[in-house]
């Protein structure tokens, strides 16, 4: 049986696109013939805090089943509201995970580590070289790209350059690079010197997320007859462009039947708060962070779902989780964003595409979608039949496992 060190700084019970998907693959790889240790923070993501069972100690092993055991390890948990904190918490990660493994050596085959954060990966690349594994990469944002113009951090910062060039040692030091897009794995191969890539798309565990009956069943609060409801879900993170989310909602104020929704939370909340102190719509309900399996609830409650990505070069490569999840619960989705997720929108059938950061065509694509029900209907109707063909969680998974195993015999 093979053997796989597999570093993720979020994991279940922690949401969020990184915990979900590497709870997918790791499940996975352990009925398939893996042997798999995961290490991964002691639960504190999206808001910073730390639940009480898990306050005592350094270290918590849970061993889920013969072939899959999570490793939890201290990090220096904060709600990550400056640069600084942020810093401290990736970095602490970064030591704890590879203080953990090297003080629990194995004889792995392969040391896994996705990012982001891409310090993660620093340890995981020096520790494949001790343990003399195979070092495989999964770059899900390209950093530093991604948080570039985010608040202190500008293209010329001594950060970035130093980022830059971890970034190219890290690939150019991997056996694998798992890419997510194909526009991103064009990026990363420029950079990579020769390093072989393999695209493993985001996908949707469909078992949970497809139409739901009845959502106010399982949702928290009450679903208002007779209202137009207009959603987000996921994250408060700097990739999503709740500013023009939250003025479009207050350009469709005169429409008093549309009810907007944000359900998520993160340490970033303060942000969210400060734009709805701002502009002070009166149409829209922040609910909070749900349980990930209430999520597909919430979603079918939907009239429309918004997927809004700020206006950046370095996000025109990825394409959010929460888009397949949309179409996966057959609801119409209007999108504001460049690159490839314009271009899988385009190909799903199921999205309306505006410019991102224009909260005037938002706020027409939404009023214009909800006159329209045929428009809305010819939307949903194939959008969970495109996600099963090509974005079926557990189908990557399998591809993954049939790579590693290749990657091995080498």
């Amino acid at each position: 049986m093979k053997q796989i060190l597999y570093l993720s700084q979020y994991y279940p019970p922690e949401i969020g696109a990184g915990a979900v998907r590497s709870d997918a693959i790791t499940n996975y790889l352990a009925d398939d013939d893996w042997n798999v240790d995961v290490v991964c923070e002691i639960p504190n993501y999206p808001t910073g805090e730390t639940p009480d069972e898990y306050r005592d100690r350094w270290v918590y092993r849970e061993k889920v089943s013969d072939t899959l055991t999570i490793n939890r390890v201290w990090v220096k948990a904060n709600q990550r509201r400056n640069f600084l904190q942020q810093i401290t918490f990736f970095l602490s990660f970064m030591v704890s995970s590879f203080l953990f493994a090297v003080t629990h050596p194995k004889k792995y085959d392969v040391v896994y580590a996705t990012s982001p954060p891409i310090f993660a990966a620093i340890s995981g690349c020096i520790l494949a070289k001790l343990f003399g594994a195979k070092f495989v990469f999964e770059i899900r944002d390209i950093w530093p790209d991604s948080v570039v113009n985010e608040e202190e951090l500008e293209n010329n910062s001594l950060f970035v350059k130093i980022g830059n060039y971890i970034e190219r040692w890290l690939y150019r030091s991997a056996d694998l690079l798992i890419p997510v897009t194909e526009a991103s794995e064009k990026i990363i191969s420029r950079r990579a010197s020769g390093t072989p890539t393999s695209v493993i798309p985001n996908g949707v565990d469909l078992n949970l997320f497809n139409p739901k009956d009845n959502p106010q069943l399982h949702v928290d609060e009450p679903i208002e007859p007779g209202k137009f409801r207009v959603g987000y879900v996921g994250s408060l993170g700097f990739i999503h462009d709740l500013d023009t989310f939250i003025r479009a909602a207050k350009l469709c104020e005169s429409d008093s039947s549309i009810e907007f929704i944000i359900v998520g939370d993160s340490g970033r909340n303060n942000r969210l708060q400060y734009l709805l102190d701002e502009y002070q719509p009166a149409n829209i309900n922040w609910v909070g962070l749900k349980m990930h399996r209430q999520i597909p609830y919430y979603i079918s409650s939907f009239d429309i779902a918004i997927n809004p990505v700020n206006n950046r070069f370095a996000l025109e490569s990825i394409v959010t989780v929460k888009f397949y999840e949309y179409l996966a619960c057959e609801v119409p989705v209007i999108t504001s964003a460049r690159g490839a997720l314009e271009a899988i929108g385009r190909e799903s059938g199921g999205a309306v595409t505006v410019q991102p950061g224009e909260a005037d065509l938002l706020a027409k694509a939404i009023l214009k979608l909800k006159a329209d029900d045929q428009m809305r209907a010819d939307l949903s109707k194939h959008s969970f039949r495109f996600v099963k063909n090509n974005f079926d969680r557990y189908k990557h998974a399998a591809e993954l496992s049939k790579l590693l195993k290749k990657l091995t015999e080498n």
